[in-house]
Order: C-alpha cells, then structure tokens, then sequence
C-alpha cells in the first residue's frame, strides 16, 4: 500500500481531506483534559477525543491475523499471528458526529494512513477479525465496554510506517455502537467510535543508573546478592543490547579484583507469557550474560555459572508496568 510517485500521494492526500480527514476541523466538544492527536495523524471531520492512555514505554502485542480464542482465567487472546513490540504508546477514543458509518470514517482513516506513507500489515471486517473481538479492546486500554459489544459493522487494521531507526505501527478499530456501559461517554446507538492505538518502537528514555563494581562488592556482602537493571535484552529474547555495556563492564571490573569470586548468574522475567517460556527466556538471558562476560572480558568460565528461574521470585506486583519492569531483571549471587 506505499504510494511511489508524489502525484499518487498527492491525490490520496487530497481525496481524504474531500472525504472528511481533517486537522484541526472543529469537534463535537473539547477534547479530554490531556488527549491530543498523535503526532503527524489527523481524525475524523468533527470527531471528539473522549477518553485516552498513554505510557512512556511499554510492551505491545499487536494483532496482525485474527483472534483465535481468548482466555477468560487469564484475559488473554491468541492470534493467528501478531507482532511483540516495545515502544512509547498513545491510545485514543474518538467519538465522530452522528451520521457517517463505520466503513466511510474507516475508509478515511485508512486512505490517510497509506497517503502518510503507512503500509497495511493487516485488515479485517466485522467478525472476520474472532468472535471474541471486543474483549481485546473492552479489556485493553482506553473505551472499556465501549468497544465489547459492537462487532457487527466493525473494522480493523494494522499498519507501519518504517523510516529505518524509526518505526511506527498504528492499530485501527472503529465501530458503530450498539452496548456498552461507560461511566462518562454516553454513544447514540450506532455512533462511530474509533479505538487509535500508535506505538513508535524502540523509543526508550534510559532511566537505569549503572551499578559499580564498588557497589556490587557492597550489595553482595550486605544482602548476599545484587539486582542490576542495567542488563537490557530485546523484547522476548536472549540477546544483550549494546546499552548494556557499562554494566557488563562494572561486573567484570568486580570479578577482576577478586580472582577467587565466583558467582550464580541468575536471570528473572516477569509473569507474561507461560511458564515454561520465562524459565527458557530467564536460563537464556543469564548464559548470554556469562557468555559476554567471558569472550568480552576474559573471565574464566567455572567462575561463572548461569541460573535461569523465570516468574518464580518476583519483587514487585506483575500487574502493573512498572512491577513488571522491576521483576525483568539479572541477579548475581556468590557461588
């Protein structure tokens, strides 16, 4: 869906401004205290931004194929296929003026997307995308029961925009309502709403303060261990990034001046995903650390010895970003 010639992008661009797209048209009322478009994307003619979220940086899961059950134990789907990314999100609830269906403001949308450059990753119309649709977005973010009963009429898509050290991904979900209780949004029978979600990857702010040599000496003979954050990993894999440097560093300044230390290096995850896979995931991502330590800095491999026990030994809750980001960690432990 990329446009490859200016004149294409420029009638695109046009057709959706003659179709309703429009940046700073007037809406149905004030937006939300704190909402705004995401930058460089436009609403629907006339729409209000009712209800919004957003997160410095968090882990998306976004579908890319249909929903083929949802958990109700655990509030979780299974896709056909979806993309994990991590990334600084925005989600939006836009409520469009009586009058227009869910297929033309969905139209627009997508139409103004692939004129900004956006490649479509997915689409689905009505229960094309699982029956269980709307306890994706009932259950996620931003609407609530807004969006858990109005499959009929629905439409959805993912799309990307990838400009090399910048990748955005946007998910679609726009409805005519038909039920739903919301305590302060109060829809007209099949008024369209539409679900915005943008996510622009890998935009991380390094907040983790680098744990010294010094420091670890410290933390191990005062509590018999050290938490370091400062060990990054891409999302659901073994390998260390390269921010991870000075921490790694610091480990082998530590080892360096006591030639006779040996330690446990052990990885922790938190309590998304299955079991078995975050004792793979965590026994994966301390064996990349020995590994690092040892080809990088020359530490003796019996000195080292990597330990894997996923969500077994959290630290703070797993229902909430930040407990789970505190619960993502490596540990070091005299042997």
């Amino acid at each position: 869906m990329t446009l490859l010639a200016g004149g294409l992008r420029r009638w695109a661009g046009w057709c959706a401004v003659a179709l309703g797209m429009a940046a700073g048209t007037p809406a149905l009322a004030a937006d939300a205290p704190g909402c705004a478009d995401p930058p460089g994307l436009k609403r629907f003619e006339g729409s209000q931004i009712v209800e919004c979220e957003a997160k410095d940086f968090a882990e998306v899961e976004l579908p890319t194929g249909p929903l083929l059950s949802w958990d109700y134990t655990a509030q979780k789907p299974t896709f056909e296929s979806k993309l994990d990314i991590e990334g600084k999100p925005v989600s939006n609830v836009y409520l469009v003026p009586v009058g227009p269906s869910s297929a033309e403001v969905f139209r627009n949308y997508r139409q103004d997307l692939e004129a900004d450059g956006f490649e479509s990753l997915y689409e689905a119309k009505g229960a094309e995308l699982g029956g269980d649709q709307g306890r994706i977005f009932e259950n996620r973010g931003p609407g609530g029961q807004l969006f858990g009963y109005s499959v009929e009429g629905s439409r959805y898509a993912t799309a990307i925009k990838d400009e090399g050290s910048r990748k955005t991904y946007v998910s679609l979900y726009v409805i005519e309502f038909a039920g739903g209780y919301h305590p302060t949004i109060q829809p007209a029978p099949k008024q369209v709403l539409v679900r915005l979600d943008v996510t622009v990857a890998g935009e991380l702010e390094e907040r983790m303060e680098v744990v010294s040599a010094s420091e670890i000496e410290k933390s191990i003979g005062e509590s018999g261990r050290v938490t370091l954050y400062g060990i990054l990993f891409d999302f659901n894999k073994s390998v260390i990034k390269d921010e991870s440097r000075p921490a790694l560093d610091e480990i082998a300044k530590f080892l360096d001046a006591d030639p006779e230390r040996k330690l446990h290096v052990v990885g922790h995850t938190d309590a998304v995903g299955s079991f078995d896979f975050n004792l793979k995931l965590s026994k994966a991502r301390a064996n990349a650390v020995v590994s690092e330590l040892v080809k990088t800095h020359g530490i003796a491999a019996g000195r080292l010895k990597a330990n894997g026990v996923g969500m077994l030994a959290p630290i703070s809750t797993n229902a909430t970003d930040d407990g789970r980001a505190k619960n993502r960690r490596v540990e070091l432990v005299p042997m």
